[in-house]
């Protein structure tokens, strides 16, 4: 440990220097933000800053960890009432920085009829936050993106028209990758499933980018909720 090579004069005078370089993640801006939130009081052990070795294997619930549980629970209602949200752990890929913040709210919370402003409240100072420090994008994680919380974060888009970090969600990119696949020139699409959320969403953006797009479904119901108003 690092204090006891200090005393016993063992420390590796590379060591600060190694340490800063493994730090820079920390302290530069990221390109993108995966925006979480905590899963459970058991769950929110399972972090590097708390047990490093226990959180780089896969989750399971441990002998060890039950006597810890009521020092976890007593940590739940504390960052409930003070904390903001905080940095879990980042990463660099193909040269682009990635860091995953956590809304101080467990799985629970969402669900709790009068926590649901504050949730809005923590998510829209974290988009704020990645706004001022030149974030790219952030992705709304888990019940983050719920649409009873708000609208898939919409909420926060119509509130902040000037927003230059784009919000996302895990939809929004699995449309945006579709929609990259289709070759330029493209005139008519064929589509299976277009009355889901996602498949009215591609739908729809085609048709106002003048491609014709066919349908096929079952369900004539929902096809008609796909209105021309919204076109």
């Amino acid at each position: 440990m690092p204090l006891f090579d200090r005393l016993g004069g063992t420390l590796d005078p590379e060591s600060w220097e190694l340490q800063r370089k493994n730090r820079a993640g920390m302290d530069e801006a990221p390109d993108f933000v995966f925006l979480a939130h905590v899963v459970d009081v058991m769950q929110s052990m399972h972090v590097p800053f708390v047990m490093r070795t226990f959180a780089s294997t896969p989750f399971a619930v441990r002998a060890f960890l039950l006597p810890l549980w009521p020092i976890a629970l007593l940590f739940m209602f504390m960052v409930w009432a003070w904390s903001k949200t905080f940095i879990i752990s980042y990463y660099h890929l193909r040269g682009k920085l990635h860091q995953i913040w956590a809304v101080p709210r467990y799985g629970f919370h969402y669900f709790l009829p009068f926590a649901k402003d504050g949730i809005n409240d923590q998510i829209e100072l974290a988009i704020l936050r990645a706004e001022r420090m030149g974030v790219k994008v952030v992705s709304l994680a888990a019940l983050n993106k719920n649409e009873a919380l708000n609208g898939g974060g919409t909420l926060f888009v119509n509130k902040h028209p000037d927003l230059r970090v784009r919000v996302v969600h895990g939809n929004t990119l699995t449309a945006a990758v579709i929609l990259n696949e289709i070759p330029k020139g493209t005139t008519e699409v064929f589509m299976t499933g277009a009355t889901s959320k996602l498949g009215r969403a591609i739908a729809l953006y085609l048709c106002r980018k003048k491609i014709r797009v066919m349908v096929n479904t079952h369900r004539h119901r929902r096809s008609g909720l796909i209105s021309v108003s919204e076109l």
